[in-house]
């Protein structure tokens, strides 16, 4: 997982920014295979494009919180910052960020549920210096007690001080996800818990980098200008890894929500935070997704305002800032306007965000979002609204692999789900698609009848009590809102939400264990 860091080798990185997002501007060619005489244990994926003055590096570990032993979750994430934000076995942290900083370079590492990435991005004129410090980190990790118990504080601190404490939006994010997947390998945050972070030992961190980071679990991914020769060299010298056993972990399958379960955060704060959703039997590699998708972007693309959400809560009623859907894991939302790639996950959710609520408007606010997401299933799109967010669906996703280290990202996402280009199968499917199909596939996927539901809000226990006595929550404008929204305000206030569970958690047990 990524976690706030401060970083010297990042500090002139912005400074190429410009360029990787100009170079290569063409749809990537469908990724070869591993070169001829490249260890046939290490996947690897190609992106040339000669033009460019930069190359982008992904390795892409097959490894993530899902192997976190039980007892000791955030091994996984503790593993990666002991390789991306700590010393070798030759110089210490802070001699390998004094050696990145002049080539305006940093070695950047993400563990999500299923993988962990290792990544960089350099000017080609520096790529053999900048490879060599990358073997170096990731062959010759130093494992020293320093950057481990700096590593480990910093994962506490994530979880007790940024999530609990300073960033609402990423506290509703993991919630949902834990209440969705509970007692499930995705049931946990990356960062893992504060328990299960005390229990880990350096010795424990060498044994899972032993295990996992491996040959058969690592796919490379090269794009950009680089040199003849240089993507076989540098799969030979990642030979020197263990070659471990091929094959990824089996996940049972996602929990199935009974009822409409309510699991409200006590926590001193000015607004309310809502989410509600719960786990989707498809992903992007299944052909429903791409309906699927259409209906979603729909409902509401994340950081947009045109979505039926947005235009409804937000735009007609004033209720909040953000209304959003998602039909697959969001990676962090305050600081993305568009899709991540390399968080890919085998199950994926279905679900709805909706925050920042005063207290006032909470409860029409569930009520709001439940009935968007039922009149969808219900009515579906017309033809007009189908046109509309098709197209704007088949411009949008064009922006989200801008940059040369994007389109790799995403590139090797595909791979994971064993699928074509994403990008491209986006501008295939989209336009063959048919209202009717996209109506199917709303009726087929989204319901409201079974659901995890995490409201994050100052009084739990009023909130509770409120959804407990199902009374109607009329709305209180300071101006006149137009008649279609009175109109079906008077449906909305009286929207049976019918809790079959509801349990408050006190903020200070988030995460804990």
């Amino acid at each position: 997982m990524r976690t706030p860091k401060p970083k010297l080798a990042a500090a002139l990185a912005t400074a190429l920014g410009l360029a990787a997002s100009a170079a290569g501007s063409a749809q990537p060619p469908a990724a070869p295979a591993a070169p001829a005489g490249t260890n046939p244990g290490i996947q690897v994926v190609t992106l040339p494009s000669p033009g460019s003055p930069l190359v982008a590096l992904r390795l892409f570990f097959a490894v993530g919180s899902i192997h976190d032993p039980a007892g000791k979750e955030g091994l996984a994430a503790l593993t990666a910052q002991m390789i991306g934000e700590a010393g070798t076995a030759k110089r210490s942290y802070q001699e390998l960020a004094e050696a990145l900083y002049p080539m305006a370079a940093s070695i950047d590492t993400n563990a999500d549920r299923e993988v962990t990435v290792v990544a960089g991005r350099i000017h080609k004129d520096k790529l053999a210096d900048y490879t060599a410090l990358l073997e170096e980190a990731l062959l010759h990790p130093g494992f020293a007690q320093g950057d481990f118990e700096r590593n480990k504080e910093q994962l506490v601190a994530y979880l007790t001080t940024t999530l609990r404490s300073s960033d609402d939006e990423l506290l509703g994010l993991e919630a949902i996800q834990d209440a969705i997947f509970a007692h499930h390998p995705y049931g946990h945050p990356t960062a893992g818990t504060v328990e299960g972070l005390k229990n880990i030992t350096l010795d424990d961190v060498k044994s899972f980098y032993r295990e996992h980071y491996t040959q058969a679990n690592l796919m490379l991914g090269v794009a950009g200008g680089y040199p003849a020769g240089y993507v076989e060299q540098l799969t030979k010298d990642l030979a020197a890894l263990p070659a471990g056993q091929p094959g990824r972990k089996e996940l049972p399958p996602a929990p199935t929500s009974t009822g409409r379960n309510f699991h409200l955060i006590d926590k001193p704060t000015a607004s309310v935070g809502i989410h509600f959703g719960y786990a989707l039997p498809i992903n992007r590699s299944n052909p429903d997704y791409y309906p699927l998708m259409v209906a979603n972007s729909y409902l509401g693309e994340h950081r947009t305002m045109h979505g039926r959400l947005m235009q409804q809560l937000r735009e007609a009623r004033g209720l909040n800032y953000g209304d959003y859907s998602y039909i697959e894991f969001w990676h962090l939302p305050p600081r993305t306007s568009k899709p991540s790639p390399n968080v890919p996950r085998r199950e994926q959710y279905f679900s709805v965000w909706v925050r920042p609520v005063v207290p006032d408007t909470a409860h029409f606010a569930v009520r709001d979002a439940l009935y968007e997401v039922e009149r969808l299933r219900d009515q579906g799109m017309t033809q007009a609204e189908f046109d509309l967010t098709r197209e704007f669906l088949l411009n949008y996703s064009r922006l989200w692999a801008q940059t040369l280290q994007d389109r790799l990202g995403f590139l090797l996402d595909s791979r994971f789900y064993g699928m074509p280009s994403y990008i491209d199968e986006i501008q295939s499917r989209l336009p063959k698609l048919t209202v009717e199909e996209v109506n199917r596939a709303a009726k087929k996927y989204l319901q409201t009848d079974n659901f995890e539901a995490v409201v994050v809000t100052n009084h739990a226990a009023d909130f509770k009590a409120t959804l407990e006595k199902e009374q109607a929550s009329p709305m209180k404008y300071n101006s006149q809102p137009a008649a279609a929204v009175l109109e079906a305000d008077k449906t909305i206030e009286a929207l049976k939400v019918k809790p079959t569970s509801i349990e408050i958690i006190p903020i200070a047990q988030m995460f804990e264990k």
